[in-house]
């Protein structure tokens, strides 16, 4: 037993060690910026080259595990983790939490779970108050099967950081992604309950759309659009999310056009604007949505907004270009496989 132990003790801390500085060279630089812009084969060029000029292996393997893993390439995620974290035996910093918790979302995905509770494991080990550990831990155990663990967790995140209502969501959606939906609206109503006083007219908004009560959803939502302090786009996002769910399609679309006359610069909000306009047959409209929405070049969201366009066309009856688009597409994105599928419907059209 105690041979066990102290061979679980040195992987928590071979888990738990790293690198120190994110200091490590120009095209480590590049790299971490390409992904911050969402390029991650171009991040992965930067860190190969990194590689090659000798810059700092630890930041090289962290680099390229986090592009991996933004790529859905989830093994080779976990493998360039682990070997960041083997890299260099400093002093456990921020970074290397960091680090851990991208190599446990990585297992999570694989649907590792019990790997990804490990490294959880060991997060908490060292940060027994960390609120997002212990949710995290939760997901995972739920995952796994485990209800009553990841129930445990879950009341144990709420107890550290009682005010955060968007991880009371998160683990209401991940209760009811589960099979558990009415232990997760019971926490949201138990929050709504003892905590509405310290809440937003954002917040309230969302926790009564979670419990299905779109009508005040809408109510404290439209309170929040129009709170000087409040940051916007959110709000008017999940106000014409709730007004989609309830079938209003026209009120919803006249939101995200109102807030786009005085908020141009919202890729998220064109996006939306042009799925809503398809839901009232508007393809035209919907093409000039995605298309203001693409030039806006958002690295985030130019993938969702083109392939949207080009659904539009196909609604359009426009197969010819929509196939061209596709070609374009594919060879910006060739890894989507849901949108190679539909490559080979459009070329029978």
């Amino acid at each position: 037993m105690k041979l066990k132990t102290a061979i679980c003790a040195l992987a928590l801390t071979m888990i738990l060690s790293g690198c120190g500085s994110l200091s490590g060279g120009h095209n480590i630089d590049s790299g971490f910026a390409y992904i911050e812009s969402h390029q991650y084969d171009n991040a992965l060029e930067s860190f190969n080259v990194a590689e090659e000029k000798g810059e700092d292996a630890c930041l090289v393997h962290r680099g390229r595990g986090i592009a991996y893993l933004y790529k859905n390439e989830y093994e080779l995620a976990v493998n360039e983790l682990l070997a960041s974290l083997a890299t260099d035996e400093g002093i456990v910093d921020d970074m290397d939490f960091d680090t851990n918790y991208y190599l446990a979302e990585a297992y999570y995905k694989l649907g590792e779970y019990n790997k990804a509770k490990e490294v959880y494991d060991a997060i908490i080990g060292l940060r027994s108050k960390d609120s997002n550990a212990y949710y995290l831990r939760g997901t995972a155990e739920l995952a796994a099967g485990d209800h009553d663990l990841g129930y445990a967790d879950f009341t144990k995140a709420i107890s550290l950081n009682p005010k955060d209502y968007s991880m009371m969501i998160m683990i209401c959606k991940s209760l009811d992604e589960q099979g558990y939906g009415d232990e997760g609206r019971s926490i949201l109503s138990k929050a709504m309950e003892n905590g509405s006083d310290f809440m937003s007219n954002y917040e309230r908004g969302q926790i009564y759309f979670y419990l299905g009560d779109y009508q005040s959803a809408v109510q404290y939502l439209e309170t929040a659009s129009n709170e000087r302090d409040q940051d916007k786009e959110p709000v008017i996002l999940m106000l014409g999310h709730t007004l989609e769910t309830m079938g209003d399609y026209s009120t919803a679309c006249s939101k995200y056009s109102n807030y786009l006359r005085d908020n141009p610069d919202s890729a998220k909000v064109y996006n939306r604007l042009g799925m809503c306009q398809i839901k009232l047959a508007d393809y035209e409209s919907a093409v000039a949505s995605f298309e203001a929405g693409i030039a806006l070049d958002d690295k985030a969201m130019n993938q969702a907004l083109t392939l949207n366009q080009i659904t539009a066309y196909e609604y359009m009856g426009e197969f010819n270009l929509a196939s061209s688009l596709m070609t374009t597409y594919l060879e910006t994105y060739p890894d989507d496989e849901t949108a190679i599928r539909e490559n080979i419907f459009l070329s029978t059209r």
